[in-house]
């Protein structure tokens, strides 16, 4: 009986903080899940496309392809970052 206590707080020491998780942690994971799952209206398809379309007009569709597709890849891309702080600062906030 008397070894009990000791036992007792010394399991509580180890498994408390291991299940614990900190706001931030807890955060960063929904936002991460949440930007994945949220769709994007460019993309380096799209962009290519509109680049396609641009270049047509002044006599070179393949290297407006090229540059459009470029472009629509760092779109989306920062559409993505955008989602991720919209997420991460709303979960923060509550």
């Amino acid at each position: 009986m008397k070894y009990l206590v000791p036992i007792l707080c010394a399991f509580l020491a180890v498994s408390w903080p291991a299940g614990a998780q900190s706001k931030h942690d807890h955060c960063a994971s929904y936002a991460r899940e949440a930007a994945a799952s949220t769709p994007t209206s460019t993309g380096p398809v799209r962009g290519a496309a509109r680049g396609a379309v641009g270049g047509a007009i002044f006599g070179n569709a393949g290297a407006g392809a090229g540059a459009g597709a470029i472009v629509g890849t760092a779109r989306r891309a920062n559409q993505k970052n955008n989602s991720y702080k919209f997420y991460y600062d709303q979960c923060m906030a509550r």
